[in-house]
């Protein structure tokens, strides 16, 4: 087969994979890329980041504050699978973080029914000798 004519096939055939993959994809009647790309609101049960960082962790075992949330370890389907709390120290100075499942942070209304308050089954103590987590760096 001459170059030119191998080169022709190799489209036609690579056009008619795409045009077929196509296809099934947009099959079940939804967007073709099989996702919805917008919300023009938060779910009920939702939350934003902004809601989690920065708000206060509290003991469980002592009803006090233990340390505040610094950031979320957020797995690659979008779930959130730790929280980072920054524990120990004074005004930022000496603090250290912590990762904490996401499975043992309760979440629970304060008693006005103003804010979430986020909960922990653990006191300062143990959040502070607890291993420092370590941000990889890597996306």
């Amino acid at each position: 087969m001459k170059p030119a004519k191998a080169v022709a096939l190799s489209a036609v055939v690579s056009s008619v994979m795409v045009l077929g993959l196509g296809g099934v994809v947009a099959d079940d009647g939804g967007p073709a890329n099989g996702f919805d790309t917008h919300l023009s609101e938060k779910p009920a049960d939702g939350y934003h980041a902004n809601d989690l960082i920065g708000n206060a962790v509290m003991s469980t075992t002592e009803d006090e504050e233990i340390g505040s949330i610094s950031d979320l370890i957020i797995d690659q389907d979008g779930s959130i699978v730790a929280v980072v709390v920054g524990v120990g120290g004074f005004l930022g100075i000496g603090e250290k973080d912590v990762a904490l499942s996401w499975d043992s942070v309760e979440l629970a209304r304060d008693a006005d029914d103003d804010e979430t308050v986020f909960r922990v089954d653990a006191d300062e103590d143990t959040l502070d000798n607890a291993p420092e987590y370590e941000d990889a760096g890597t996306f």
